[in-house]
């Protein structure tokens, strides 16, 4: 008795699969490949490919920002104190003035290494360096 429900079952999920499959037309099946490979080379254009450029990330209270290291740029990131102005120039970052009342984000001074970062804690201001370093070259935690 098993053995026949059983037999019924895959019959009935194979009468199932080929009504599915002679729906298709066969511009469905072109629209489908098309679809897969276009997908397929999508994912391989933005994954795979290398980006030797670093990127600093400056996240404020309200906003963020992303600007390439070799950028020159003055930006104004306003927190809760007030304003904090980070300057990008000569493949290096630092928080040039802040309102916060220790200035430690101030003395830390230039960086310009991958995984390096500044934060000005009482004005939530955080800058980082992101990307991929050249291969032959020093990343931040080595030193």
């Amino acid at each position: 008795m098993i053995v026949i429900v059983a037999t019924m079952k895959a019959a009935t999920a194979a009468a199932a699969i080929k009504k599915i499959i002679t729906r298709f037309r066969p511009w469905d099946l072109v629209i489908l490949t098309l679809s897969i490979i276009i997908t397929l080379w999508a994912f391989f254009l933005v994954y795979h490919t290398e980006n030797r450029e670093l990127q600093v990330v400056i996240e404020g209270a309200e906003q963020s920002w992303v600007f390439p290291l070799s950028a020159k740029e003055e930006i104004h990131v306003t927190g809760p104190l007030g304003d904090t102005v980070v300057i990008i120039h000569n493949g290096s970052v630092h928080i040039h003035s802040s309102p916060c009342h220790n200035q430690l984000c101030v003395a830390i001074g230039e960086i310009r290494n991958q995984g390096q970062w500044i934060a000005c804690l009482p004005n939530k201001v955080f800058v980082r360096i992101i990307g991929t370093p050249a291969k032959d070259s020093l990343d931040g935690s080595t030193y």
